[in-house]
């Protein structure tokens, strides 16, 4: 299985690339600046290229059975459209190539339909300080709700943190877990991976 990385330069798409690669997944990453990227191995293929720019990297795409996006922000809290603009390019790539299966990351405490979010820390700290960037997952999302001929699965993490992996992943269709405040990079990761492997799992949710 091919798989199509964007953010591998980010710190979640980074541990993503390296749960890919210890599976022995051929994967693709796009870097402006390839050094960015320090991690090098016989399954993995790194292109100059960026997102918004899809004949720099439209051909390795094709050849891809899946497409994973980790874009995002780092540490930046400023206005952002780097998932929403970002993703139509991804989108646009797919549709130019055939290429259907789309994994995606966004959040799970932007959701005000969520009974997870209703907590005083998240409604009054943590939505208010992240909010240009909620508002643009959120556009994001409604841009894959409306996509007909992408097989898209969104992934909404708590809290992430780095960490050693404990226990089992739990996984709830539209919401978050009610106990769970934060999530293992590695777990989530597991979740990525077996989202993956189970195609007909979670396809349009």
């Amino acid at each position: 299985m091919n798989i199509f990385l964007f953010g591998a330069t980010g710190g979640t798409g980074k541990e993503i690339l390296i749960k890919l690669l210890e599976h022995n997944c051929p994967v693709f990453v796009l870097a402006r600046n390839p050094d960015a990227i320090s991690i090098r191995h016989h399954h993995l293929t790194i292109i100059k290229a960026v997102c918004m720019i899809l004949k720099t990297y439209k051909e390795q795409l094709s050849t891809c059975d899946v497409v994973i996006s980790a874009l995002g922000t780092g540490t930046s809290r400023r206005p952002t459209e780097i998932y929403s603009k970002g993703g139509q390019q991804i989108i646009a790539v797919m549709q130019k190539t055939g290429v259907k299966r789309l994994v995606t990351l966004t959040a799970g405490a932007f959701d005000p339909t969520d009974p997870a979010t209703r907590s005083r820390i998240i409604k009054y700290i943590v939505q208010p300080l992240f909010k240009n960037i909620y508002a643009d997952m959120q556009k994001w999302e409604r841009i894959l709700e409306s996509s007909k001929d992408i097989d898209w699965t969104i992934i909404r993490p708590s809290r992430l943190t780095n960490g050693k992996e404990r226990g089992s992943y739990r996984t709830l269709q539209d919401h978050c877990q009610k106990a769970v405040v934060k999530s293992v990079v590695g777990t989530l990761l597991t979740l990525s991976l077996s989202t993956l492997l189970l195609q007909n799992t979670f396809i349009k949710k």
